[in-house]
């Protein structure tokens, strides 16, 4: 049989086992039969193996709809406790089986496939609290404590390494990776604990000192990662203490700088050894007695020099800017920089103001473009390097001498920066922009955003120290400066970016953030405040003054833009320019009204003039977080805000990129952000605003539901929508600004309308499609709760399509991975089925007729929902117990009847020796509880919820039930 038709049958098999899991009271008979399997013939021991591998990958996944979140996660606990460990047990001995010889390919094929087994084992995700759309690592591993008879028995750490040793194997370093990564609780005593970090320093160090497998640049990497792994799990005293430290940590040093002189052999390995030594450097604090005893001082400036160099040396190469240009890598790779370099910051200092000097003399006068990329990508990583030690500045490392140190650096950086932006007015004289092009000048441009940034952070504004020695050093070297004029120098370099980097949209970006990060600040605020460039801002803002409003294709940095200007407009000391400001925008605005035909406005001019109009309100409305800010920006738009944006939908409807920056500014627009939205009372703002929003969302709803989107674009065309109107409608309801039950007094269908046309949307896609989306998931649930808790009656009385949807979907989400899913679900069944009780209770109540059908009329969605919850709380760990227990409770209450069905059920699904115990569970349950929902009672009932888990679990483990 093929390999692929094979593996089909493999995964075939691995499935039904999970599936027919429930139903096997023998959780052992899969060991006996594949060890059975396995002594018959080799061919049969490597398809063993390969099925135990499938089995655990089939369990250690959520895959399948028929079962429930909380199935997937019982299942999968249940092969953790009753077989896992036998397979590992098996994939020890095949692997010592394998061992004894290792030329023979029949045996090599099962010690390949007992160490892919070997890792499925302890990659398992034991206390199954990792997400399931989580692709983040898991960086300690919970191996339960009855594997320690094994480990003791086995030593799989000494037979992962003698693997490693003889075949140079990747995947035995995986295993080692995580049998590093063990809790250290799992070994109980301190002696346990050091005779496996002995062994681990001692196994490391014999494959440093013989360089084992480093030719292969993926054992290089992952034996990288097994060391830094190794310092995370470990203290630095531990390591100290242990016999061959410094024998080890020398040979460590070695092994790092032969690393950074070749780079491109694995590059991945510096990120990890970086951080490697940055963690031992950062623990010296908490190092008993004297530090020099750890020889960090001794080989972390020799391996900061080695950094340096090989970034230096490898800069001839053009493969240097894909890593320069990656500026979020750049970061994440310079994260351990500041620990490495500050240890012997003199030291450090002196090498990179050699070469910083040697280099950018050599720039200043280099005509040869080639010549020219190479001196750039120098620059960029002494910038870089420069920025990330000058972030690495803290209350405990620094000192006048460091802060000097800092200036000594920061000077040549800032007298860099002029340099380069005359000679890139030159070239753009010159060369017709052909500098935009190169990427090792963007690299530049970048590295000295990066540099800005951590310099405003550290010594401008809130978190600057006023005592520091920078500035006394920097006017000493390059004049007279201070906080203010060196954060003047930053916005003056923004506006040149804004300028010259127009078609840039990296750099445009990054110098936004840093624009926005200085006009936030508190400290740093005040400074631009009342400065001439802000008042120039504020009277000529458009692409005149930022030419990347009209160069730039990414349109979402409009509204960065103006969320910062907005920020300095809306001060007390430049409102009085509001008028003035909005002028541009009142124009705008009433040239869309002024077209006169759908043909005239669908155009793609005025497409992009209206998607740059509603990005920069947005923007604008999202810094007026006062109510004399806000109310200012309401009173100027009102007149026209429903005409404009009904007629943008009316045409556009059809086109994301335009109504989803429509929703996403009117979303914000009714954002009660800090109570802005706070009006007199005589005033009916906010009535307005929600009406004219109805009629926005109804318009929207009413087209975009006749529009067929196919499955491949359901997202960018429907889904997006949707979740963008649940989102401006939910903070409707929250937003405490409007009474909603004036429009039904006064015969205004605004607010049914829009609860109608948002469930019509809700319905127009399946509910599958609407949850395997993080984002539209939560907005729906969010919104169903906000709906729940505010308007519950209104719930109640809504027709029997939209009820029973709504009911389907919190039952749905209550077994979800996601904590504020599952509570927000709970709490909003709850408070319908609270607000049905009181209002069965009621002689004359309006909606009684509701209730029935929507509740009695529909018998199993009470069960369904009692059903879950019981199951939840029986088998689940990780949950709210109280929030699921005060639902049990109201639900209970609610219906008896339909308690008691569920209960006889559970009873007899247990074998009958053990349905008397289930039934003696039951009536613990409701012992001493009453029939009221008094805070009480529920307490009383949660404390009957923790017994009663506690019972059932142990009637579970004696029956084998799941």
């Amino acid at each position: 049989m093929e390999q692929f038709a094979l593996s089909l049958v493999f995964k075939l098999y691995s499935r039904l086992i999970k599936y027919s899991w429930q139903d096997e009271p023998n959780k052992k008979s899969i060991v006996v039969q594949i060890k059975n399997l396995i002594s018959k013939s080799l061919e049969f021991h490597c398809i063993g193996l390969r099925i135990l591998k499938d089995i655990i990958s089939e369990f250690n996944e959520y895959v399948g709809d028929h079962l429930t979140v909380l199935q997937h996660r019982n299942i999968s606990i249940s092969l953790r406790d009753n077989v896992l460990l036998d397979f590992f047990c098996i994939s020890l001995d095949s692997l010592n089986f394998s061992l004894q010889n290792i030329m023979d390919d029949k045996l090599k094929n099962i010690r390949e496939l007992a160490l892919d087994l070997s890792y499925s084992c302890l990659s398992f995700d034991f206390i199954k609290t990792t997400s399931i759309d989580s692709s983040e690592e898991i960086l300690t591993v919970q191996i339960p404590s009855q594997w320690k008879a094994t480990f003791d028995e086995n030593n799989p750490l000494e037979l992962f390494f003698k693997v490693y040793k003889s075949l140079h194997s990747t995947k035995s370093l995986e295993c080692i990776l995580q049998v590093v990564s063990i809790r250290r609780s799992f070994f109980t005593t301190e002696e346990e604990r050091v005779k496996f970090l002995t062994n681990l320093i001692q196994y490391t160090l014999d494959v440093l000192k013989n360089r084992i497998g480093f030719t292969d640049s993926n054992n290089h990497l992952a034996f990288s990662r097994v060391m830094e792994r190794l310092k995370t799990n470990y203290h630095l005293n531990n390591l100290v203490s242990v016999n061959g430290y410094h024998d080890w940590i020398a040979n460590l040093s070695n092994f790092t700088i032969d690393t950074l002189k070749v780079p491109q052999f694995s590059p991945n390995s510096i990120y990890f050894l970086l951080s490697l030594w940055a963690k031992l450097v950062s623990s010296i604090i908490y190092i008993k007695g004297d530090p020099s005893k750890t020889s960090l001082d001794k080989y972390s400036p020799v391996i900061m020099e080695a950094f340096i160099n090989s970034k230096i040396n490898n800069s001839f190469s053009d493969e240097e800017d894909e890593q320069l240009m990656d500026y979020e890598k750049m970061v994440e790779i310079l994260e351990g920089i500041p620990h490495l370099g500050r240890i012997t910051y003199q030291a450090t200092c002196q090498q990179i103001i050699y070469l910083f000097d040697s280099i950018s003399q050599k720039f200043l006068v280099e005509a040869n473009p080639t010549q020219l990329e190479i001196y750039e990508r120098q620059c960029a990583w002494l910038v870089y390097i420069i920025g990330c030690l000058i972030l690495g500045r803290t209350s405990i490392n620094s000192s006048e001498e460091h802060d000097k140190i800092d200036g000594e650096l920061s000077v040549r950086v800032m007298v860099l920066i002029n340099i380069n932006d005359k000679k890139l007015v030159d070239e753009a004289s010159k060369t017709n922009n052909s500098y935009l092009h190169r990427t090792s000048r963007i690299a530049l441009e970048l590295s000295f955003i990066y540099f800005m940034q951590n310099f405003r952070k550290i010594y401008i504004g809130e978190n600057s120290i006023s005592s520091s020695k920078i500035y006394q050093k920097i006017t000493e070297l390059n004049g007279p400066t201070d906080h203010t004029s060196v954060l003047f120098s930053i916005i003056q370099k923004i506006g040149f970016n804004f300028n010259h980097w127009a078609e840039n949209d990296e750099i445009i970006k990054k110098s936004l953030e840093m624009f926005w990060d200085s006009v936030n600040g508190h400290s740093t605020s005040k400074l631009l405040i009342e400065n001439k460039v802000t008042k120039d801002i504020l009277k000529g803002h458009g692409p005149a003054m930022f030419p990347f409003l009209e160069k730039n294709q990414n349109s979402r940095n409009r509204t960065t833009l103006y969320k910062t200007i907005g920020k300095l407009l809306f001060t007390d000391e430049n409102l009085n320019h509001f008028d003035e400001f909005i002028e541009p925008f009142d124009q705008t605005i009433k040239r869309l009204l002024d077209i006169k035909t759908p043909e005239e406005f669908r155009t793609e001019d005025i497409k992009k003039k209206t998607i740059g109009l509603l990005r920069d309100l947005r923007g604008l409305v999202t810094s007026a977080v006062s109510k004399r800010t806000y109310l200012l920006f309401f009173e100027w738009i009102h007149t026209h805000f429903s005409d404009v944006l009904i007629k943008i939908i009316n045409v556009w409807v059809d086109t994301p990129e335009v109504t989803t920056a429509l929703l996403k500014f009117l979303s914000e627009f009714v954002f009660n952000r800090q109570s802005r939205l706070i009006f007199d009372s005589s005033s009916p703002n906010g009535f307005v605003i929600f009406r004219d929003t109805s009629k926005i969302l109804v318009t929207y709803a009413s087209l975009i539901l006749k529009a067929n989107v196919s499955k491949q674009d359901l997202y960018k065309y429907k889904i997006k929508g949707i979740q963008t109107s649940m989102l401006l409608f939910t903070r409707c309801l929250v937003g405490g600004y409007c009474n909603f039950g004036v429009f039904e007094l006064y015969g205004d269908p605004s607010f049914t309308s829009a609860i109608d046309y948002i469930f019509q949307l809700c319905l127009s896609v399946s509910l599958d499609e609407l949850l395997s989306f993080p984002k539209a998931s939560k907005s729906y649930i969010t919104m169903l709760e906000a709906l729940c808790l505010g308007h519950s009656l209104t719930i109640i009385q809504l027709n029997p399509q939209y009820f029973l949807h709504i009911m389907k979907s919190l039952h749905r989400c209550l077994d979800s991975s996601d904590v504020t899913i599952s509570s927000s679900s709970c709490t909003s069944i709850e408070k319908i089925v609270t607000v049905c009780y009181y209002q069965m209770k009621k002689k004359n109540s309006t909606c009684l007729n509701s209730i029935r059908q929507n509740f009695f009329g529909n018998h199993n969605t009470l069960y369904e929902i009692i059903d879950k919850i019981i199951s939840i709380i029986i088998y689940e760990d990780n949950y709210n117990q109280f929030i699921f227990s005060k639902l049990l409770l109201t639900c209970i209450i609610f219906s008896q009847d339909t308690f008691n069905q569920l209960k006889q059920k559970y009873i007899h699904s247990f074998n009958p020796q053990h349905s008397d115990k289930v039934e003696k569970a039951f009536i613990q349950l409701m012992e001493n509880t009453h029939d009221n929902l008094d805070t009480k009672n529920k307490d009383k009932f949660t404390t009957n919820v923790t017994i009663f888990k506690k019972e059932m679990k142990s009637i579970i483990t004696i029956s084998r039930y799941l």
